[in-house]
């Protein structure tokens, strides 16, 4: 006979519950074997076994089970095979008492495993519709008493509702896995998002440096071929003075021999002073100089245009720092005179591995930044050293400071603290995504009304798997 609770409101009403309890529900195994428990109670059994079908439709796999081994839980069962994969195949339930060792459908899985001698054992399916999900058991042992046919069909009834429960269980367990795999995906999603934004940042700086390469390669195209035959013309030039001199020495000398023709010596004389001969002698030979000293300006000013982007190096390759950090300095020296007055206390660098013309774009949008903080007139200061293995170079500006605030999102695309149209905000968070490529890191920190100070890091040489 079976317990009465099963036919007791209050037991349906706890199975229900069981399935519905939140804290159980995150962990499906848990709850269906305290469903399993439940059931076993219910129906004043020793044991039961609970067995799900896969996706596969093949195989039944054990979920839950109460007084078997534990090794069992987990376990596949081929449709067919054994007491469970009998009922799950067929769909029919099953009355079974006495010693199943003999009976020769269960033979194998009796000497597989011993707990299936019970004295008396009743297995349902559990069925949705007419899809089968799986299989119920649950046994008596030997001193109990064995079940009836009107055991198994009372209790089929019950297992109607434990199909429901244990069905809505599954799928709360699968709606759990989805939302996971969305979340999965999401998060995926928002990767490849960050990727495609970083890609696109880096797309937009790879666009500016190689307008700036086209147009430094034009530059000194242009220019240094007008500096090239001026600084040879002044070089001639020079030549040609050199020689004049030497003439208007030699006539000075012969001047007292024209004593014999004194109106013609007074008019050289007069000549002489009014042209001011010897201030013309001594002030040629100084514009030459400043001529000559303005054409090396004009070609280093092409030069470091030219070191500034790199033009043709793409690649990564062995660089000066410092190199780096003066050409840069020189280009955007118009930004910076007005406000500010350079500093430099270089550390002794090693050559870095790097990509130069990203770099440089770096520190320029650093010494920018550093121009535009100092409202009136002040200092920047750059520093630099090496630590272990990587190397170090510093900012540092005596502007107005960054709030605590905004400190934490200088480096967001598209975040700006300036009016409406003197910036963008894409400067530091290009910044940062070149020096992330390069391994590096960006240390900040600031002070409002006092100023602000950029620390850039890079390893000395990058890792094997470098971008």
């Amino acid at each position: 006979m079976l317990s009465d609770k099963v036919t007791k409101l209050s037991w349906v009403y706890q199975l229900y519950r069981l399935g519905q309890t939140s804290s159980l529900r995150e962990k499906p195994g848990q709850v269906l074997r305290a469903i399993l428990e439940h059931i076993v109670e219910g129906f004043g059994a020793n044991s039961g076994t609970l067995a799900l079908i896969e996706e596969d439709n093949q195989r039944l796999t054990i979920v839950a089970g109460i007084d078997i081994p534990d090794h069992v839980i987990g376990s596949k069962i081929e449709l067919g095979s054994g007491i469970l994969g009998k009922v799950a195949e067929t769909g029919q339930a099953l009355l079974l008492n006495g010693d199943m060792s003999s009976d020769a459908r269960f033979k194998a899985a009796v000497a597989r495993d011993q707990s299936t001698r019970p004295h008396s054992a009743m297995c349902w399916p559990l069925k949705i519709e007419d899809r089968v999900i799986g299989a119920l058991s649950i046994n008596r042992k030997d001193a109990a008493e064995p079940y009836t046919d009107v055991d198994l069909e009372n209790g089929g009834v019950v297992v109607n509702l434990i199909t429901v429960v244990v069905e809505n269980t599954r799928l709360h367990r699968d709606q759990e896995k989805r939302i996971a795999m969305l979340s999965k995906m999401n998060d995926e999603i928002r990767s490849v998002n960050k990727r495609l934004e970083d890609a696109q940042n880096q797309l937009l700086q790879s666009e500016k440096m190689a307008s700036i390469g086209q147009l430094a390669a034009g530059v000194a195209h242009e220019i240094n071929n007008p500096v090239g035959y001026i600084n040879s013309n002044l070089g001639t030039l020079q030549k040609y003075l050199k020689d004049l001199f030497t003439m208007l020495d030699a006539y000075e000398q012969a001047e007292p021999l024209l004593a014999a023709n004194p109106e013609t010596q007074a008019s050289i004389r007069a000549l002489r002073e009014k042209l001011d001969l010897a201030y013309l002698k001594e002030d040629l030979a100084a514009l030459m100089g400043e001529s000559q000293e303005g054409i090396v300006r004009v070609k280093k000013i092409v030069q470091d245009l030219k070191d500034f982007s790199h033009v043709d190096e793409a690649e990564w390759q062995w660089a000066n720092i410092h190199n780096g950090l003066d050409s840069t300095l020189n280009i955007v020296w118009n930004e910076i005179k007005y406000k500010a007055e350079v500093v430099k206390e270089y550390g002794s660098l090693p050559d870095v591995e790097c990509l130069p013309s990203q770099l440089n774009q770096v520190f320029m949008n650093m010494l920018v930044n550093a121009a535009h903080a100092i409202e009136e007139r002040g200092t920047i200061t750059l520093r630099s050293g090496v630590q272990g293995e990587e190397v170090w170079v510093e900012f540092g500006d005596t502007g107005k400071g960054i709030s605590p605030e905004n400190l934490n999102r200088i480096f967001d695309p598209f975040f700006t603290t300036k009016p409406v149209g003197k910036g963008t905000g894409l400067g530091l968070s290009l910044s940062y995504s070149i020096v992330q490529k390069h391994h590096g890191r960006i240390e900040v920190s600031s002070e409002v009304g006092k100023g602000t100070t950029f620390r850039v890091w890079l390893p000395i040489k990058q890792p094997e798997n470098k971008a």
